[in-house]
């Protein structure tokens, strides 16, 4: 009888701990607007690390264009993330950039910033709390 009352109470937890929301994770949600080109993909772009800045992201999404407005979710736990979006129009799976390095793609950054020059990973980074909305960043062309 101990046996199945001690069985009963390991599938109970299991059962409990299989509910969890992915374990500590919530949904981060980009909201990519000012699609103004139907062509292409929208690459989302999110980094927890400085030193992954532009190099690696620790999640990725791709958004198709056929709306003006699109939104990204990310299922990750609360914290420090910095974001990138760029639109490939050419579907080569990176940032097409001009001789002298400036995007000749549809961009956008965490908090809408405009950089001048390589964006610097502190100026993108959003706080991901209990308390964020989603995040809007608008696309914009450089040149």
């Amino acid at each position: 009888m101990k046996q199945i009352i001690k069985s009963i109470a390991i599938i109970i937890m299991v059962i409990s701990l299989t509910n969890l929301k992915s374990f500590g994770q919530e949904a981060l949600n980009i909201k990519v607007s000012n699609i103004k080109i139907n062509s292409g993909k929208i690459i989302v772009e999110i980094y927890n690390a400085k030193n992954n800045w532009l190099k690696t992201p620790f999640r990725k999404v791709v958004l198709l264009t056929n709306q003006e407005v699109q939104t990204a979710s990310f299922q990750v736990p609360y914290g420090n993330y910095a974001v990138t979006i760029y639109q490939d129009l050419n579907s080569n799976g990176e940032t097409d950039m001009n001789f002298i390095g400036i995007p000749k793609e549809p961009v956008g950054f965490g908090n809408n910033y405009k950089p001048f020059g390589e964006p610097k990973y502190e100026s993108c980074l959003i706080a991901f709390t209990a308390t964020l909305k989603p995040q809007e960043i608008k696309l914009y062309k450089v040149f």
